[in-house]
C-alpha cells in the first residue's frame, strides 16, 4: 500500500530548454543594445567637457 505522502520516484531528467533560451535571448539582447548603442555614440563630432568645482581653502 502506497503512503499518502508518497508521490514517486524523483524525476529522471529535467527540461533545460527554457532556461537556456531565457539567457540565449538575454545575451542577444544585451549584445543588440550594445552595438546599436555604440554605433550611436559613434559620431565624433561630440566633445566631452568636464568641469571640476574648485573650492576656496579657508584658512
Amino acid at each position: 500500500m502506497r503512503d499518502r505522502d508518497d508521490f514517486g520516484l524523483p524525476e529522471q531528467r529535467a527540461s533545460t530548454g527554457l532556461p537556456l533560451s531565457i539567457m540565449l535571448l538575454s545575451m542577444l539582447t544585451i549584445g543588440l543594445y550594445l552595438v546599436v548603442g555604440g554605433a550611436l555614440v559613434q559620431n565624433e563630432s561630440r566633445s566631452v567637457a568636464v568641469y571640476i568645482p574648485t573650492v576656496p581653502i579657508a584658512r
